[in-house]
């Protein structure tokens, strides 16, 4: 029988394996942290996964992320735009008959068949002519033929690489083809802007209240607005991009001239600057363009001056502040009449009626006739604006020009319609 020595060494060898080695304890905390650690990094990473889909989904419903202004292919010469409005079967069918009716065209597509609230309808095709020069058409209704439609004008399509806007302003938009409207409120402009624009503001210089619309309100890349007085020549068109962040601006993405007006408008021919002597400029011009002498010279902002001279593919244009020029005139909105002169760098105002009707305040816009237009209602162009306040019983005001004849490029000669369609 063993003796409890004995005894006692061999139930302690058996124990010997289960016994916790050194550090045992300390295994058994790591191995916990270990496991905390995973558990709060998978909760981290999970609440970061909902975080992101919570931002997304605001920036795709509440916001909306920026339009981008990638340019579409051309498609062929033409521009490779999608439609907008409701591309109505019947306005596309009518229009492209009304178009065929004065030759064949084929490969027609649509920019714009839209109802309108202010023209009725709209329609912007572009095909080929029966000599295969690809054109570009706008047709509008007739308010006094049942609203059938009337092509207003046909031109050579637009360079679909460089082209963001196509636009057309005139106040023949809404009677028959070639009639203006009975006054001075009947202009209007279409516009249509390329895919990625938000919205398309129209600006005219020709009234004090520019028709600018709501540039916080996305109308879309199509718009028909009101243009009182306007042309092409002192319209411009803007296409604004929504912004990406919240209560940031909203991003311009082009500013340009009108492009032109419809049958029976007067046309405007550009010309750059060439060079300058004193209160005159001379511009180049194309070649075989109707321009002559007594015509005038505008931008955007206002009247530049009158053509004196034309030459061989260069005009002489005596600015309004030249000595010896001067135009009949009056005032926008009141129509105080007088007569606007240069006076060697300064713009008077002068022979003004005397009578309590005939005053004139600081800012008042000055506008001349177009004796392009034919009829003294269309195309105002401004000259000026008061420099200040009429004094009691004066009969001149100095004017302030409102184009900067300092900074002039390029200015648009206005010619009288030649009976052409666009070319």
């Amino acid at each position: 029988m063993p003796s409890p020595t004995e005894l006692h060494d061999s139930l302690a060898e058996l124990a010997e394996p289960v016994r916790p080695t050194d550090g045992y304890e300390g295994q058994v905390l790591r191995r916990a942290r270990r496991l905390r650690a995973r558990r709060r990094f998978a909760g981290a990473a999970a609440a970061a996964v909902c975080l992101a889909l919570v931002v997304t989904t605001l920036r795709l419903v509440a916001f909306g992320p920026a339009p981008q202004l990638t340019a579409s292919p051309p498609d062929g010469p033409f521009l490779g735009w999608p439609a907008v409005g409701e591309v109505d079967a019947d306005l596309l069918r009518e229009a492209t008959g009304v178009w065929n009716s004065a030759g064949p065209h084929t490969a027609v597509r649509a920019l714009v068949a839209a109802r309108d609230q202010l023209l009725h309808s709209v329609v912007v095709l572009q095909g080929y002519d029966q000599r295969n020069s690809p054109r570009l058409a706008f047709f509008t209704s007739d308010r006094t033929a049942g609203d059938a439609l009337r092509l207003r004008v046909d031109r050579p399509a637009p360079d679909p690489v460089t082209t963001r806007v196509v636009s057309l302003v005139s106040p023949r938009l809404t009677g028959p083809a070639g009639r203006a409207g009975d006054g001075f409120w009947d202009t209007y402009a279409i516009a249509v802007a390329m895919p990625g624009v938000s919205t398309v503001r129209v600006s005219t210089t020709t009234v004090d209240d520019e028709m600018r619309g709501d540039p916080d309100r996305a109308k879309g890349r199509f718009v028909v607005e009101a243009a009182p007085g306007a042309t092409a020549e002192t319209t411009t068109v803007t296409g604004l991009v929504r912004p990406a962040k919240l209560f940031a601006r909203w991003r311009t993405a082009f500013a340009v001239p009108g492009d032109g007006g419809a049958d029976g408008d007067a046309r405007g021919v550009r010309g750059k600057v060439v060079r300058r002597s004193g209160d005159q400029i001379v511009v180049a011009i194309p070649g075989a363009q109707a321009v002559r002498p007594g015509q005038l010279a505008v931008v955007a902002d206002g009247l530049v001056g009158r053509v004196s001279e034309v030459g061989r593919g260069e005009a002489t244009i005596a600015l309004i502040t030249s000595a010896g020029f001067t135009i009949p005139a009056h005032t926008n909105i009141s129509n105080v009449p007088g007569s606007v002169r240069g006076a060697g760098g300064k713009l008077v105002m002068e022979r003004i009626p005397a009578g309590d009707k005939m005053e004139i305040y600081e800012g008042n816009r000055v506008v001349v006739s177009d004796p392009a237009q034919r009829d003294d209602h269309l195309g105002a162009v401004t000259v000026g604006r008061a420099a200040a306040t009429k004094a009691t019983g004066a009969d001149s005001v100095e004017l302030t020009p409102a184009a900067d004849l300092a900074r002039l490029r390029e200015v648009s000669i206005m010619t009288p319609f030649d009976g052409r369609s666009g070319d």
